[in-house]
């Protein structure tokens, strides 16, 4: 990586050469070199390449910076998830204890009905099934 870096620099350095000192002296205005009408051709070009890298570790750097706040944003996002579903799961496992406690208190008032029931009516089988509207079926074959 450190050659194709110095391999870049020179291919640069180069066609920075090959630009007239007026188009050379145009880019150091753009990157806003101190007192670059004052300098060389060989000067500015250096100082272009020496701009040029210190951009590159900037952008490098900015880039680390960038994925790692993607990152904890992309952690965060995910432990959220886990905090929900873990509630999620944990109202279904109350609503499920709710409901069995709510069906043997249903099947302990049947358990009665159907004792009297089997006195009335013996050798029958008895069926109580709760409706929703809180009424009751009852069943005799």
């Amino acid at each position: 990586m450190i050659n194709n870096l110095l391999d870049s620099d020179e291919n640069i350095k180069d066609k920075l050469l090959k630009l007239s000192f007026r188009e050379i002296r145009l880019e150091a205005k753009k990157l806003s070199i101190h007192l670059y009408s004052r300098k060389t051709k060989k000067e500015l070009v250096q100082l272009l390449l020496k701009d040029q890298k210190k951009l590159l570790i900037e952008n490098n750097s900015n880039d680390d910076v960038v994925a790692e706040e993607d990152r904890l944003a992309i952690e965060k996002a995910k432990q959220e998830e886990r905090i929900a579903f873990l509630k999620k799961m944990q109202l279904i496992k109350i609503e499920k204890a709710n409901a069995k406690e709510n069906e043997y208190i249903i099947s302990n008032k049947n358990k009665n009905l159907k004792r009297l029931l089997s006195k009335s009516f013996p050798n029958k089988k008895i069926t109580v099934t709760d409706n929703k509207d809180g009424s009751q079926t009852i069943l005799i074959n």
